[in-house]
């Protein structure tokens, strides 16, 4: 058998003990009465504003050549685009109820012309 290696031990820190005994205290009781706990009041509803109506989207006067520029597309649809007014020339009618299912458009919102 192999002789034992020696193990180096490094000396450990030494913890300072406390010579007093501490004892928790007793809590001293209190002057002011105790509280009663705090109930959530249910919130009120605030009357609130009504929202104004969307007003309708002016248009300019134009001449019927202006407004039909091209004879092959006699449907015209005039509507509001985030800041940009559209103005879309169409075939027939169904070509145009298409764009506004697609788009979603709402009533009120834009302006169906027609040249016939």
């Amino acid at each position: 058998m192999p002789p034992k290696k020696k193990t180096t031990t490094t000396p450990k820190a030494k913890v300072k003990s406390s010579t007093k005994n501490i004892t928790p205290r007793a809590k001293k009781p209190s002057l002011t009465p105790a509280k009663k706990p705090t109930v959530k009041k249910t919130a009120t509803r605030k009357p609130t504003a009504k929202k104004k109506p969307e007003l309708k989207p002016k248009r300019k006067k134009l001449s019927h050549e202006e407004m039909f520029p091209f004879e092959t597309f006699p449907f015209r649809l005039e509507y509001i685009d985030g800041n940009d007014t559209r103005i879309c020339h169409f075939q027939c009618e169904e070509h145009r109820d298409k764009l506004i299912n697609r788009y979603k458009l709402r009533k009120g919102s834009y302006f169906i012309d027609n040249a016939t």
